[in-house]
C-alpha cells in the first residue's frame, strides 16, 4: 500500500478493548485527508453500528465486518427465540458464532453480557487488520474500533452518570419555564 499508509498506521494512537477512545471519529476521519481520497471515502463509511447500505470492496474488512456482525446479530436473535424468518440472512454462515454467543450469554450481567460481544467483534477486526497492518484495511479496522470504542465509552459509570445529570438538568430547566 506504500509508505502513505505505513505512517498513517503508525501515528494513530494505541486502541485497546476497555480503555477510553484516544480521539473522536472527526478527528479520525480529519486525518484521513493524508490517504489517497478514495481510500478515504472507503473508511469513512466503516463504523459501527455497520450499515448494510454502504457499498463496500469486495473483501474488504468493511465487507468482511458487516457480514459478521448480521451473523452475530442473528445469532443473538436466535438465542431470544427470533422466529427463523426474522433472522438475518447471514445466520450461521460464519463458523464458532455461536459458541461465542453462548460464551457471552453466560454472564448475568447484561452489560457484562455486552462487553463480551464487543469483545467477540474486536478480535475479529484485530484478526482481519493482521493480515496487513499499515493499510487500508487496517486503517478501516482502527475506525471501526475506535466507533465501538466510544460506543462503549458512552456506557461507563461516569459518563452514564453525566447524562442523566444532564437530563436531569434540562427537565428541571424547562420545569421552571
Amino acid at each position: 500500500m506504500g509508505a502513505g499508509y505505513y505512517y498513517f498506521c503508525a501515528q494513530l494512537p494505541a486502541l485497546r478493548p476497555g480503555d477510553a477512545p484516544p480521539m473522536t471519529l472527526e478527528r479520525f476521519d480529519a486525518l484521513l485527508e493524508l490517504l489517497p481520497e478514495p481510500d478515504a471515502a472507503y473508511i469513512r463509511t466503516c463504523g459501527f453500528p455497520v450499515s448494510r447500505e454502504a457499498a463496500f470492496p469486495a473483501g474488504s474488512a468493511g465487507a468482511r465486518f458487516r457480514a459478521f456482525e448480521y451473523a452475530l446479530r442473528g445469532e443473538i436473535a436466535g438465542r431470544r427465540g427470533a422466529g427463523r424468518d426474522a433472522l438475518p440472512p447471514e445466520t450461521g454462515t460464519i463458523g464458532g458464532i455461536a459458541e461465542a454467543v453462548n460464551a457471552a450469554a453466560s454472564a448475568e450481567d447484561p452489560l457484562e453480557r455486552e462487553r463480551r460481544i464487543d469483545a467477540i467483534r474486536w478480535r475479529l477486526l484485530d484478526d482481519i487488520a493482521a493480515a496487513e497492518p499499515f493499510g487500508r484495511e487496517a486503517a478501516a479496522c482502527y475506525r471501526m474500533q475506535l466507533a465501538l470504542a466510544i460506543r462503549s465509552d458512552r456506557r461507563r459509570e461516569a459518563a452514564g452518570r453525566e447524562r442523566f445529570a444532564a437530563a436531569v438538568d434540562a427537565v428541571d430547566g424547562r420545569s421552571l419555564e
